[in-house]
């Protein structure tokens, strides 16, 4: 899930404001609006603030499709990182349609805002998308949500006039082009969905067990294993001493590129394509800068003494999830399926490259021929499932990322700050 913690607080500051009239939506029976113009069917939809003008088109095109209904839907912006936030307190409160990133399924069930897909949208769920979307929307072997992405993931982007092909292989190559041209690679080492990479890559895991509800019961955690878990750490602490290295976000990545600084960085599809901001003015990405020397693949493999071991990643999928207390609720499990299926998984794809979890979709030849998904593809092969992820893994690695960072893990205390995370990934919250 990309920057988690540098955007929860930002985006849930600017869902809290789209919470206000939302509280007329939440309990009821199913369809308690009689879909008229005096009476129409009254919606609330979440979705990211980068997407709301977007949002509002696809909502538009759901109304003309659907002409013999009438609707009043709203549209608010909640992150998908942050839609456990906003729910979690009392889900009555919540949109009847929203999206999520998919780590936060069992936890969005927990506290009653999923309600279960069925019948023939959940036979469309799992014959029009990919098994790892479908597997993401589901626990246990109930469907609770809709794929409409499978692009939450992150590789290798370069600049080919500063790195080579050969050079991108290693992430010794990539550091000693940048270092020899000047440039800069940027990683986002303080970032916990990023550090997991090396840990991943080195052979470590975490296992989270739940029970009907949703609770996790027991939680295992290896990356304070004394080979394992060192090899990743080393590997962690090599990479801050290299001169070429910027610990640095998107905006570092942006900055980087506009100025000439930036070599080569480790991100996602969002920082590729040119966008627009919520007034509609351009916001530029790599591809703007870099044009076509811009280049993608797998994560680099990095060497530490004699071990070397290619980095790996999370895989993520985004959903849009249903409010069981949607006062039309057949409406809301309505607009979701529209939201999802391939028609709109077509428009962000050609909107934002968004990377489609539909099969129809992702086989077209323009979604085949992108750069950033093909990169996205091979690492996919290296890279874990962002599922049931412990709730305290993400402030944990984050704290051991920014200890890194700032000199404060050494070889000589690594073993105990590597036990400190392990500690506190496995320990459960009462949340």
């Amino acid at each position: 899930m990309r920057k988690r913690f540098i955007s929860l607080l930002a985006c849930g500051a600017l869902a809290a404001t789209s919470l206000v009239g939302f509280a007329a939506c939440g309990g009821g029976d199913s369809n308690t609006h009689a879909g008229t113009t005096e009476d129409p069917y009254k919606l609330t939809l979440w979705g990211p603030i980068e997407q709301q003008s977007m949002l509002a088109e696809m909502v538009a095109t759901f109304k003309a499709q659907n002409k013999d209904k009438v609707y009043d839907i709203e549209i608010g912006v909640c992150s998908e990182a942050d839609a456990y936030t906003n729910l979690k307190t009392d889900a009555t409160q919540g949109a009847d349609v929203y999206a999520f990133a998919n780590d936060q399924i069992n936890n969005l069930l927990r506290v009653g805002a999923l309600a279960e897909v069925t019948g023939s949208n959940k036979t469309a769920v799992e014959n029009d998308n990919g098994l790892g979307a479908v597997n993401a929307a589901k626990v246990g072997s109930k469907l609770y949500a809709y794929p409409y992405t499978a692009d939450n993931g992150y590789f290798l982007v370069y600049d080919d006039e500063t790195v080579s092909e050969d050079q991108a292989k290693t992430l010794e190559g990539v550091l000693t082009a940048c270092q020899t041209a000047g440039k800069r690679f940027v990683f986002d080492l303080d970032n916990s969905w990023y550090v997991a990479g090396f840990f991943f890559g080195a052979g470590c895991t975490y296992n989270t067990t739940f029970d009907d509800a949703g609770k996790p019961t027991t939680i295992t955690c290896d990356f304070d294993d004394p080979v394992k878990g060192t090899l990743a750490a080393k590997a962690m602490l090599q990479l801050k001493e290299s001169p070429a290295f910027l610990n640095g976000d998107d905006s570092a990545i942006t900055s980087g590129a506009a100025d000439t600084s930036l070599g080569a960085c480790v991100t996602g599809m969002w920082n590729i394509p040119d966008s627009k901001d919520d007034d509609g003015n351009p916001v530029y990405h790599l591809e703007h800068y870099w044009g076509d020397h811009l280049k993608a693949t797998k994560l680099p493999t990095v060497t530490v003494g004699s071990d070397t071991f290619q980095l790996g990643s999370f895989a993520g999928y985004k959903l849009y999830g249903v409010n069981p207390n949607a006062a039309d609720l057949t409406e809301a499990h309505r607009l979701a399926a529209f939201l999802s299926g391939a028609a709109m998984q077509t428009k962000r794809f050609q909107a934002i490259q968004a990377g489609p979890s539909n099969t129809s979709v992702a086989n077209t030849p323009a979604v085949k021929a992108n750069k950033g998904l093909a990169a996205l593809s091979a690492q996919g092969v290296y890279a874990t499932a962002q599922t049931a992820v412990p709730d305290n893994f993400w402030s944990a690695a984050e704290t051991f990322g920014t200890e890194v960072c700032n000199g404060k893990v050494t070889t000589e205390n690594l073993s105990a700050k590597l036990k400190t995370m392990a500690d506190l990934i496995k320990t459960i919250s009462t949340d």
